[in-house]
C-alpha cells in the first residue's frame, strides 16, 4: 500500500527504493505517475519482468533507472524497458545474473542518450555487448565493466577510442608482461583501471 500511496504523489520526480520488498504489483502501480525521471530498485529481489514491463511502459520520460541485483530480471524485461524508456540517460543493471548480450542489444536499439551505464558483475556479458554500444549509443561517457570476465582488453580500448571512459578489472600489468607468468600471479590481484560509475555494492 505503501508503495500505490507514493505513486499517487503526482509531483513526486526521483524516488529510492532500493533494498524494499516491493513486488511486481508495486511497480506497476509506479507506472501511474508519468511525472518519474529518475527510480531505483537496486536489490530488490521480489521483482520479475512481469513487474519491469507494466512499469516502465507508462514511464516513457524516466531519464535514471536502477535495477542492480535484481537478480529475477531477465533480457525480456530489459527489451521493453530499452524501447519505452527511450530517454534514459542513466541504467544500472549490475549483479543482473540472467542477463546477456541480447540486453544490451536492446539498450543499444532504444537507448540512444545513454551516456551512464553499468553491466559490472554480469558473467555473461561478453565483446558482442561492446560492439552494440558502439554502434547505437554515441552519447556514451561512462560504462563499468567490472567483474565481467568475458570481456577483452581489446574490447575496452576500441570503445574508449571513442571518447568514453571505461572502469573494468583487467589486469593491464599482467597483459603487458605477456604470458610466462603462471596464471596464479598474473589473475591474482586484478587492478581496477578506469573511471568508476555506480558504485557496485558489497556482496558478502
Amino acid at each position: 500500500a505503501g508503495v500505490e500511496l507514493l505513486a499517487n504523489m503526482q509531483t513526486l520526480r526521483s524516488l529510492d527504493l532500493s533494498g524494499c520488498a516491493v513486488g511486481d504489483a508495486g511497480l506497476a502501480s509506479l507506472g501511474n505517475n508519468p511525472n518519474f525521471r529518475d527510480i531505483s530498485l537496486s536489490e530488490c529481489n521480489l521483482i520479475t519482468d512481469v513487474g519491469i514491463q507494466k512499469m516502465t511502459s507508462r514511464l516513457l520520460l524516466l531519464e535514471t533507472l536502477d535495477i542492480s541485483y535484481c537478480v529475477n530480471v531477465t533480457d525480456y524485461a530489459t527489451k521493453f524497458l530499452a524501447f519505452s524508456c527511450r530517454e534514459l540517460v542513466r541504467l544500472n543493471i549490475a549483479g543482473c545474473s540472467q542477463l546477456t548480450d541480447t540486453s544490451v542489444s536492446y539498450i543499444s536499439g532504444g537507448c540512444h542518450y545513454l551516456s551512464h551505464l553499468n553491466l559490472s558483475n554480469n558473467l555473461n556479458i561478453t565483446d558482442k555487448s561492446v560492439r552494440f554500444l558502439r554502434r547505437g549509443c554515441k552519447l556514451l561517457q561512462r560504462l563499468n565493466l567490472q567483474l565481467c570476465p568475458k570481456i577483452t582488453y581489446a574490447a575496452i580500448t576500441r570503445v574508449e577510442g571513442g571518447g568514453c571512459k571505461v572502469a573494468h578489472s583487467i589486469d593491464v600489468n599482467a597483459l603487458k608482461l605477456g604470458p610466462m607468468l603462471p596464471l596464479s600471479r598474473t589473475h591474482k590481484r586484478p587492478m581496477s583501471v578506469g573511471y568508476s560509475i555506480f558504485p557496485i555494492p558489497s556482496h558478502g
